[in-house]
């Protein structure tokens, strides 16, 4: 079978490298399929397996473009599933998807879940509860919009992805400064234009924790589990950790919001991840993502059940039905970690973490030398992560909190000028 990836995400190669295994051809379009190669140790082999092709492309996020350069390459050798790990591009592949007449997502569905203000508008008095919100389409109406919902607010780009400019507003100068750094976002790197449209929402306290999930098909939506994100602190929302598990309290009313969610965004196929804030008055939904959750969610995923994510994405866009990778007795959890200053990487060193209980695994993403920013704005500042296994979720996360402390970080600091 010939799958076809519209980009990936570093992570995501552990997908294609099985399905390579697994004897399919894979065909990766990418704008830098160099980005993969200095991020997974397993781009190079994929890369130069036999089966693999890599077609470098400008035309990854021209969706007109790509529908084309995808039927020129079904025409040649036809394809028969197309799929991404990629936030940016599940309107792509549901738009290749439609046009070459295989199993995915329904182009509006795809939008309503990737466009954040596409969702709030959507499911809007429909039962769902949101944090109150204003869309706007024009930067010189932020401003107007933060003044209506007040302040704390949180303002974030309607196509963003890994917290990226989302931001905590409290008062006039973090307004001000919002303003004059996204003024100079024009694209999210890797040929990836950014949308003007900006999401204002009425700042919510509580814990965020998603939902995951996959859609069989219209109408059957199958509930999987569930994933805690500890976040860093204010004014930027950067993930500090994940445990995949089964069991809160208010399980069964997430689920039940997360299907009602999905079926007014007409959200028809595919793995989701929903994500919601546990608010004082009980659970509000954050955003959707018509994908599978990204980072290490998929390898705890896989340790806890059994069951390779990645690969079950693929062979749903092949048509055939996933196996689902419910939680297991066994927990599994990560923390990230970055670093405290801007620096250089000497060197990351796990030897004191390899002892501790319940450890699973541990991966440095820097190599020594590379240059690192201090964590403080995305996800995209980690410089690593540690997994444990535990009996539930509170044993997990005070291992991977105490392993921590036993991380060897060595860097060489940046001289202010």
């Amino acid at each position: 079978m010939h799958v076809l990836m519209i980009e990936c995400n570093p992570n995501g190669m552990a997908g294609i490298a099985n399905a390579l295994e697994l004897g399919h051809d894979v065909t990766l379009v990418s704008v830098d399929p160099d980005f993969y190669l200095a991020i997974s140790p397993l781009t190079a082999g994929a890369y130069a397996h036999p089966n693999c092709t890599v077609v470098k492309s400008e035309a990854a996020f021209d969706i007109e473009a790509l529908v084309a350069l995808a039927e020129a390459l079904h025409a040649e050798h036809p394809v028969h599933g197309v799929t991404t790990y990629s936030e940016y591009h599940t309107v792509h592949t549901a738009a290749v998807a439609q046009a070459l007449g295989l199993p995915g997502m329904s182009v509006d569905g795809a939008r309503n879940a990737r466009h954040k203000h596409r969702t709030r508008l959507a499911l809007d008095g429909n039962g769902v509860p949101q944090p109150r919100f204003r869309h706007v389409a024009d930067p010189a109406e932020v401003e107007a919009a933060v003044r209506e919902i007040g302040f704390p607010c949180v303002a974030k780009p309607s196509d963003g992805t890994a917290s990226l400019h989302v931001l905590h507003l409290k008062d006039e100068r973090d307004l001000r400064e919002y303003l004059a750094d996204l003024e100079g976002v024009a694209d999210y790197g890797r040929g990836v234009v950014r949308i003007p449209d900006i999401v204002i929402e009425q700042f919510v306290p509580g814990e965020l924790i998603s939902v995951e999930s996959c859609v069989l098909g219209p109408g059957e939506i199958v509930n999987l589990g569930l994933t805690d994100r500890p976040l860093s602190g204010f004014p930027h929302f950067i993930e500090m950790g994940a445990t995949y598990f089964t069991g809160h309290d208010l399980q069964e009313e997430l689920f039940a919001l997360t299907t009602k969610a999905l079926e007014g965004l007409g959200v028809d196929f595919g793995f989701i991840h929903t994500e919601f804030l546990l608010g004082p008055d009980g659970p509000v939904l954050c955003e959707v993502n018509g994908r599978l959750i990204g980072g290490i969610v998929p390898s705890l995923m896989q340790i806890t059940s059994g069951v390779d994510a990645y690969l079950e994405v693929i062979r749903q866009a092949l048509g055939e039905r996933p196996e689902l990778p419910f939680p297991g007795e066994t927990t599994a959890g990560g923390h990230w970690f970055g670093a405290p200053l801007d620096g250089v990487v000497e060197d990351i060193a796990f030897d004191a973490v390899e002892t501790q209980p319940g450890f699973h695994s541990a991966l440095a993403y820097k190599k020594p030398g590379t240059r690192v920013s201090r964590l403080s704005k995305s996800n995209f500042d980690w410089i690593g992560h540690v997994i444990f296994t535990g009996a539930d979720r509170a044993e997990v996360n005070k291992r991977c909190e105490a392993a921590l402390d036993h991380i060897d970080l060595r860097m060489k600091l940046a001289v202010a000028r």
